[in-house]
């Protein structure tokens, strides 16, 4: 596996950081994504894309997506003091992985094609109806995309 860093556009203080490092099987100059991103706008886990380096700081800034996995995104930025470990445990019981990024109270959560939309979406709900931001940059049921958003979205170039 290789880490790729990806650039991220900066706006008002968000994302908190100006590049993002993610882990990826090469085949070729096709990159498939082994994790879930934090500020990466249109890939998910397994996605496969092809994408060029920047020759100077070794940088993606684009990126071409090849073949979708199936997998879909969600981001929840949580409030200071709230307590995010049993949602995560219930996502994780209907087959998310969930990863933190503890520094910013932020969790990128990977929910593949075989976890049930319908139970994924219902706590989503009661997340942000506890008081979570909620994004989802990349919702893959079926034929469907959501713009769902309750959060200052997490944003990149990319």
């Amino acid at each position: 596996m290789e880490k790729l860093r990806f650039a991220l556009e900066v706006e008002d203080g968000w994302p908190p950081v100006a590049i993002e490092g993610v882990w990826c099987i090469v085949k070729g100059d096709v990159f498939e994504l082994q994790n879930a991103p934090f500020f990466i706008k249109g890939l998910a886990w397994g996605d496969k894309f092809r994408a060029v380096p920047d020759s100077v700081n070794g940088c993606i800034f684009d990126f071409e997506l090849v073949e979708p996995s199936g997998h879909s995104l969600v981001w929840v930025l949580k409030s200071e003091g709230s307590d995010f470990s049993t949602h995560k445990a219930k996502l994780q019981e209907l087959g998310c992985r969930v990863e933190g990024f503890p520094n910013f109270n932020l969790w990128s959560i990977d929910v593949p094609p075989t976890a049930a939309e319908a139970d994924v979406d219902k706590l989503l709900t009661e997340i942000e109806d506890q008081g979570f931001a909620v994004a989802v940059p990349v919702w893959r049921f079926g034929d469907q995309y959501s713009e769902r958003s309750s959060a200052p979205a997490p944003r990149g170039d990319a």
